[in-house]
């Protein structure tokens, strides 16, 4: 994915990755727990990176072709950085390491490609404490594990549990 990042009066722009592990927990709702790497750069001796550990639920509205999604979550940001703090003829570094709780939002849509696989579109805003906001687009992958169905097939004396796909 791609993020737009601010924090603390700094801003950046980044590339973005995520991975998720979800659970259908009713017909329209989806329970999702996830790991972002929000950003991770560094630029005139400063380094700083930020990645976050959410968890959301998903509502969504399925058709022929995919299923559109909204997002609703919280996510524990941590965000850690290197800047250079000292003056001409003294110099330094100055870190920090601060963890942020941050609320989250989305929005996207899953194309159906298989009857398990997706292939997702997805926006992600994440705001939280000490001005920290980020805009996230996604071009993802999903693949659905639970598709096995277990159905007893009797025969005489002998029950057998079948796995069928």
């Amino acid at each position: 994915g791609y993020t737009d990042f601010e924090f603390d009066g700094g801003s950046d722009r980044e590339v973005a990755y995520s991975v998720a592990y979800g659970h259908k927990i009713h017909r329209q709702w989806y329970a999702e727990a996830g790991y972002l790497n929000l950003f991770d750069y560094s630029d005139n001796g400063a380094e700083a990176e930020g990645e976050a550990l959410y968890l959301a639920v998903l509502g969504k509205a399925s058709s022929t072709t995919g299923e559109l999604f909204y997002k609703l979550g919280v996510a524990r940001v941590d965000v850690a950085a290197t800047i250079p703090c000292g003056t001409e003829t003294a110099s330094a570094s100055c870190s920090f390491d601060n963890g942020i709780a941050a609320g989250l939002i989305g929005l996207g849509f899953d194309y159906y490609v298989s009857q398990n696989s997706m292939v997702r579109f997805e926006y992600t805003y994440i705001g939280g404490e000490d001005s920290f906001s980020t805009n996230m687009l996604s071009l993802g992958f999903r693949y659905n594990f639970n598709w096995l169905i277990l159905r007893p097939i009797q025969r005489p004396r002998e029950r057998v549990l079948i796995l069928l796909s």
